[in-house]
């Protein structure tokens, strides 16, 4: 009977995973310990580990560099053209990597997008390493996995070892704030998710901020959930914070004049509900959002002001912590976990100043 994976991680005391990525050939130091290397190397050869996939010996060159750096795997739960601007970007980035590198055009290693079919199995499918297009963690059948992984975003309760690039959601809160502060708006509300409380807090202590700094009531910036109700649509749940700020039994003293969406598709849903009420943007409400999709926030009428996020610089980034992770160059110091750019601000005609 031939000798499996699964034999040799008995007789080692490790998963079958950790096996097959020593016995891979992946330099992947960072996640199995030379001890334990060694070990499952030396049974292996006790055990006469020889397998053949598709005819050729797992030593065969071309099978390893297939398996060794070849692609690069993109996670996304929800595939979406936000996804797919990210992983022009990334290849992009990859590009520049091979190049600066001086590994040559062999190396310009390719993306592949995963499915959920590839989670439970992703030391088995030959990728380098992960880069999750999203701020949710990896599911439970894929967190065990023995690759190098980035998230391009930030994740509540993330472990303190996964590496985030992110935009400086902060700074995009002060942004928005600035340019509304700027425009004369002294009353704003800022529409988010609960399901997204740290980014949420962050943009909005950076709109806050600004109230504050200049000398404004802080507490006239209001935060929004808008998904309190999981019985109603995403865009039901929109519309009716929407109401709950502008509609007919909404308090009218003090009835935020500026209103700041977590995305353009929050923005797309509360620019219909006022129309809906006879408010017009951005004569009675001025209208902006986080995040510039190509094409989405500009083809909104009128056209959509956003903080645009630096889709480049974040995918550049992602590589670059990537291929260190790979080479074990990433320390313990959380600055090299945590890494975030600046947006920037894109002034449409959603935004004027408000109505006397």
């Amino acid at each position: 009977m031939a000798v499996t994976l699964k034999d040799i991680a008995e007789r080692t005391g490790v998963s079958p995973s950790v096996v097959s990525t020593v016995l891979s050939g992946r330099d992947n130091g960072t996640f199995v310990s030379e001890q334990t290397r060694s070990k499952v190397i030396q049974v292996a050869e006790m055990l006469h580990y020889t397998p053949v996939r598709s005819g050729r010996p797992r030593g065969s060159r071309r099978l390893r560099r297939q398996r060794e750096e070849h692609f690069i795997g993109v996670w996304d739960p929800v595939y979406s053209p936000n996804t797919a601007h990210y992983i022009q970007n990334l290849q992009a980035a990859l590009h520049r990597h091979a190049e600066q590198s001086g590994a040559g055009a062999e190396d310009d290693y390719g993306l592949r997008l995963l499915t959920t079919d590839d989670l439970p199995r992703l030391d088995a499918i030959g990728i380098m390493g992960l880069v999750l297009v999203t701020p949710e963690l990896l599911p439970r059948e894929a967190a065990a996995a023995t690759i190098p992984c980035v998230m391009l975003g930030e994740a509540d309760g993330a472990p303190r070892d996964l590496v985030q690039v992110h935009a400086d959601n902060a700074q995009e809160g002060c942004l928005l704030g600035e340019y509304l502060w700027g425009l004369g708006h002294r009353r704003a509300a800022l529409l988010a998710s609960s399901a997204r409380p740290r980014v949420a807090f962050r943009r909005f202590q950076g709109l806050q901020s600004v109230w504050t700094e200049r000398g404004g009531d802080p507490a006239l910036v209001l935060p929004v959930r808008y998904d309190k109700d999981p019985a109603l649509s995403e865009r039901e749940q929109v519309r009716q914070a929407v109401l709950s700020l502008y509609g007919p039994n909404a308090p009218q003293q003090n009835r935020p004049t500026a209103l700041l969406c977590a995305d353009e598709h929050v923005a797309a849903v509360a620019a219909q509900t006022l129309a809906e009420i006879g408010l017009r943007v951005p004569a009675d409400v001025s209208l902006a959002a986080f995040g510039d999709t190509p094409r989405l926030g500009e083809a909104m009428t009128p056209p959509l002001t956003t903080v645009r996020e630096p889709v480049a610089q974040l995918a550049a980034a992602a590589i670059t912590q990537l291929y260190r992770l790979h080479e074990a160059k990433v320390t313990d110091d959380p600055e090299q976990h945590d890494l975030a750019f600046p947006g920037e601000l894109v002034m449409r005609a959603s935004c004027a100043p408000p109505a006397a």
